[in-house]
């Protein structure tokens, strides 16, 4: 199974083989590919990192009986490059996609297993966030939203606000203040999902019948997009020439 995510700061690719509990085989991943890059659009070469991903183990394409791919909710440009090599690699190969949550491969991206609160940073003082319980599958305790992280607390149960829940992610650092103290505390921030982390949320994923035909994945984006709301952000301050 080829995996790979590109909605968060970090993006990360992840190849392995998933076990079966018929014939005693335990999942095993093999190679691991984290990237990165402020200054450049990582998911740009993102087809050059699933190449080298497959040369490094020694398969082809062709050998793979399955691609996972993060889904979002993240950045709109990465989650879009990302499905899209999913669709048309699955549906040139003829496999399956499994949709991944990026907010679930964050959490099991964390170093122990219990409560995570996984939490991407969405601009305008919002956050991507949900609730999971990380064991030896991935569940998710709440539904993904977009809204302040304070707002986000506030919508957990009580039991659920305490120093035995873990946030973690980019979300953790700009709205840190806005965490209750026991959670504070424990808190992580992080750029992204790991591709430890992005695998075992796709064999959780894989696991639980989520596989689906490629022409029926899409991308998760929770809210709408700046063009979509009407809004033109300019890429670079205005600059008007002194000859004009």
């Amino acid at each position: 199974m080829l995996c790979f995510d590109a909605s968060a700061p970090r993006t990360c690719v992840a190849l392995g083989r998933v076990g079966s509990t018929d014939l005693d085989q335990l999942d095993q991943l093999i190679i691991e590919d984290e990237s990165e890059d402020p200054g450049s659009q990582t998911s740009a070469r993102l087809h050059l990192r699933l190449g080298a991903a497959l040369e490094r183990a020694g398969i082809t394409a062709a050998q793979l009986d399955v691609v996972a791919c993060g889904r979002g909710p993240g950045t709109f440009t990465g989650s879009r490059v990302a499905v899209a090599t999913a669709k048309g690699l699955a549906i040139g190969l003829g496999v399956p996609v499994v949709p991944v949550s990026t907010l679930a491969s964050l959490a099991g991206s964390a170093a122990t297993n219990g409560r995570v609160l996984a939490v991407l940073d969405a601009r305008r003082d919002q956050v991507y966030g949900a609730l999971f319980n990380v064991g030896a599958r991935i569940e998710a305790l709440d539904e993904e939203r977009v809204t302040e992280l304070a707002a986000l607390i506030a919508s957990l149960p009580p039991t659920h606000r305490g120093a035995d829940v873990t946030p973690l992610g980019p979300g953790c650092g700009p709205y840190a203040d806005q965490l209750p103290e026991p959670m504070r505390a424990q808190s992580i921030v992080s750029p992204g999902p790991t591709a430890a982390g992005l695998w075992r949320a796709a064999v959780s994923a894989l696991r639980a019948g989520a596989a689906v035909d490629p022409d029926a994945f899409c991308v998760t984006y929770l809210r709408q997009s700046y063009a979509q709301m009407g809004i033109h952000k300019p890429k670079r301050p205005v600059f008007k020439s002194p000859f004009v």
